[in-house]
Order: C-alpha cells, then structure tokens, then sequence
C-alpha cells in the first residue's frame, strides 16, 4: 500500500514519534492531501513494519512524563523505500494515487529521481496507449489471450499480463466467437475512453516535469 511506503518515506530524513508522523498525515498538508491515513491505521503499519525489520523503535524519556515511542528506518527499510520510490507503476489507475505519492517522495530526494521516475512513467503509459490504439486499429475486437495469460483479468485499465488469474477461463466457443455489432460498438468507445485516460495522464507527466525540472534538463 503507499501508505505504507509513505511512512518508510517521512523517516527517511530522521527518526519520528507517532504523532509526528500523523501530523504529517494530517488533510491540510500535501501529503494528507493524496494519502489518507487515520491514527488507528498508522500504528497499525508501524507494527507491521516493525516486525518486518523496515523500522525499529526506541523508547525516548520525556522527564516525569510517560516514555514515548520514536520510531526509526533501518538500512533494510531505505532499500525497500527507495527501491519502491524509484519504480513507475504498472497500471493506469495506480497512477492516481500510487503515482502521485511516488512524486511527492522523489521531489525530495532530488531532480535526477524526478526525471527518472517521471520517464519511466511516460514510457508505460506510451505504452499502454500504444496497445490500446492497436486494438482499436484493429476494428475495436478485444484482444486475444498470449502466453496463457489473459489481459485485464483484475478489471484492470491497461493490457498488462498478469501470470496468476482471478477469473474462470471462458470456454473456448466464447473466446472464438465474433462479436456482435453491439458489442463492437461498446468495446470501442471503451477503448477511445482509455485511450484518452492515458493521454490526459501522459500530458499531465510532461507538464509536471517541466514545472518540476526548473533549471534542469531532461533527457
């Protein structure tokens, strides 16, 4: 989930008790803005993470007040962080919020991980509209299996292959069959909506790598 990511990412600049952390979180920050985390959630994750070795706490004295929880990444943790923080997504609804949360992180890490990870970007959703634009080049007819997979098979928004399925096979007659007028006319104005999803994002890539480049030069 990113917002598991994301908490790994508001450590990565120093250690951090709960309430820090959920300050961060709060719906007046940027980040609060695009990721969502409640309190009961967030110490929810930092358990989890810490069982995973991703962070470890230590117990800071306050005086006569209680102890508190400060909570810190391991090495383990910054290679999971940032190794999930310099990858694009795959399918064209993660880029909404996983995307968007990748951004936030990498401004900060600085301008080569900006333009790297808005490149990497633009190239899967070029080429997610170049599929899409074949299929609709091809009279609108859904694409066909490859590679025992099947496309879409999470109700997905591109034509990713995925190696396990969620859905029953159909049978071989409903896989072969033509479709009718109907459903031709369907399948492709659902093509043209994806196809135009995927434009609109691919613009909005160019123009944020401008705004964020300043100075800086992309390739």
């Amino acid at each position: 989930m990113p917002t598991e990511y994301a908490v790994l990412g508001l450590l990565l600049d120093g250690p951090k008790h709960g309430y820090e952390l959920a300050r961060r979180f709060s719906p007046e920050t940027p980040l609060g803005e695009i990721c969502h985390l409640e309190m009961s959630n967030l110490y929810a994750i930092l358990k989890k993470q810490e069982q995973a070795s991703n962070i470890e706490a230590e117990l800071e004295t306050q005086g006569a007040r209680p102890p508190k929880r400060t909570f810190h990444l391991t090495d383990q943790g910054r290679a999971v962080f940032m190794e999930w923080v310099r990858a694009p997504v795959d399918r064209t609804r993660e880029v909404r919020l996983d995307f968007v949360v990748k951004l936030y992180f990498a401004r900060q890490l600085g301008p080569d991980d900006v333009s790297s990870l808005i490149g990497q970007q633009l190239e899967v959703c070029r080429s997610i509209m170049a599929n899409l634009q074949a299929d609709l080049e091809n009279n609108g007819k859904a694409p066909q299996p490859a590679n025992n997979y099947n496309y879409g098979d999470d109700n997905d928004d591109d034509y990713s292959n995925h190696p396990r399925r969620t859905h029953p096979r159909p049978h071989e007659h409903e896989r072969n069959r033509d479709l009718t007028p109907e459903e031709e006319v369907f399948f492709r104005l659902v093509l043209e909506m994806r196809i135009k999803q995927n434009q609109a994002i691919v613009d909005w890539l160019e123009s944020s790598r401008q705004e964020l480049a300043g100075g800086y030069h992309y390739a």
